[in-house]
């Protein structure tokens, strides 16, 4: 409970520039979610005060727990969409006391600085390395298909552009038993209208397991939806972790144009986001580290949640995802 309270404490620093600043509903709902959901109280803590604890360092003693805290605390200042100096320097002066070297934070303080071009430069070239990449590392191949997504359709030189190898596997998936991965995630591509891997417009291969993430977490491809998944997929991963959640909070709750794509403000649901980063973490397999989709296809989805240990959404929760469009069809 000390070392909680001392969590507490440094989440309301943050929020409020130690205490310069009032504490916005969204940020106080969301400071309960973290309580809840990611530090595991029963019952919420009130802060004994609104300064950095200066203890901190003492009472968070493993490695571990300290990048976690420092994760924690470096999503709090996108939460009332203004990402200011006065919480990003707090972030900052916890990650220092801590000795954790966070690649978090340092995007962080280019979304502070309104750097969103540099900012989205080193989020796609991880991303690239280890979202697009089946390999783990950025290929010519993986640059390659960055330009062809980009590219207009022209007649003929998109025949071209088929990887027909690749695309009969996906489409034979629909072969595999109903109810296994393999089967699901055809159908997945299939209902929703997506292209399959190996198609003219499809993201690179790598990316099936984005698709592998809504299955397993039962998120719906909605905008909510996906803001749930990617704090599910933050949650799960550790080498893209801050990534996903900065550019999700970004993109969707400061309404910042980070990457492509939709912007949108004040769509931060901050029970269920904090409930998906939490579901995240507690599945034991890190789908993109060195998960292989092709070995798990012949699996049925339930024995893989089961054998993955991925929390069950609770009958709430499913009533609230399906009444947002956000629970997977």
């Amino acid at each position: 409970m000390p070392q909680a309270r001392l969590i507490v404490q440094a989440m309301h620093a943050v929020a409020t520039a130690e205490g310069t600043l009032p504490l916005l509903p969204v940020e106080a709902d969301s400071i309960l979610a973290i309580q809840r959901h990611l530090l595991h109280l029963d019952e919420p803590i009130d802060p004994p005060a609104l300064s950095l604890p200066a203890d901190l360092a003492q009472a968070i003693d493993t490695p571990t727990m300290r990048r976690e805290v420092v994760r924690i605390l470096a999503m709090l200042p996108v939460i009332d969409k203004k990402v200011l100096d006065a919480k990003v320097r707090l972030v900052e002066a916890v990650a220092e006391q801590l000795g954790v070297d966070e690649y978090g934070v340092g995007l962080l303080r280019l979304a502070e600085q309104r750097k969103f071009r540099k900012l989205a430069l080193r989020l796609m070239m991880r991303s690239v390395a280890h979202y697009w990449s089946p390999t783990g590392r950025a290929r010519l191949r993986d640059w390659l298909d960055m330009i062809r997504i980009a590219m207009p359709a022209i007649p003929g030189v998109y025949a071209m552009l088929v990887d027909r190898t690749l695309l009969a596997r996906y489409r034979g998936l629909e072969a595999r038993p109903e109810g296994t991965l393999g089967h699901s995630l055809f159908r997945f591509y299939r209902d929703r209208g997506f292209p399959m891997p190996g198609e003219p417009k499809s993201f690179p291969e790598g990316w099936s397991k984005h698709e592998v993430y809504h299955i397993i977490s039962e998120y719906e491809t909605s905008l909510q939806g996906e803001m749930l998944n990617a704090a599910f997929s933050g949650g799960n991963t550790e080498v893209l972790c801050m990534d996903l959640l900065l550019l999700t909070l970004l993109q969707f709750q400061a309404g910042f144009q980070v990457m492509p794509g939709p912007v949108l403000a004040d769509e931060l649901k901050p029970d269920a986001f904090f409930r998906a980063v939490a579901r995240g973490a507690a599945t034991e397999v890190d789908l993109l580290a060195e998960w292989d989709l092709w070995s798990a296809v012949e699996q049925p989805v339930a024995e893989l949640r089961r054998r993955y240990k991925v929390p069950a959404l609770r009958p709430e929760e499913r009533d609230w995802l399906a009444a947002n469009g956000s629970l997977l069809a």
